[in-house]
């Protein structure tokens, strides 16, 4: 249980500063100020919900891209083996 809670707590890191380093850096520094200034504890609770929802959204994007190129290859092979 520990481990899992471990590893979870390592792609969650990983996954936020990929994605923070994918984004445009003037809109990030702009939801940092913000977030860091202006924001009380149900916006900076709010903001944080999203971006984690943001940065899974686009993992799973990654995630089913390279699904659908592993899928595709195989098909190739498929028909190319049939071929043969």
């Amino acid at each position: 249980m520990i481990k899992l809670f471990k590893v979870l707590i390592l792609a969650f890191c990983l996954m936020f500063t990929f994605h923070s380093f994918a984004r445009a850096n003037d809109n990030y520094q702009h939801i940092l100020t913000n977030f860091l200034t202006t924001c009380n504890s149900d916006c900076k609770r709010k903001v944080f919900e999203e971006e984690i929802n943001s940065a899974f959204i686009n993992l799973f994007e990654a995630v089913l891209k390279q699904l659908q190129f592993e899928l595709n290859e195989m098909r190739k092979e498929k028909s190319w083996l049939k071929n043969v």
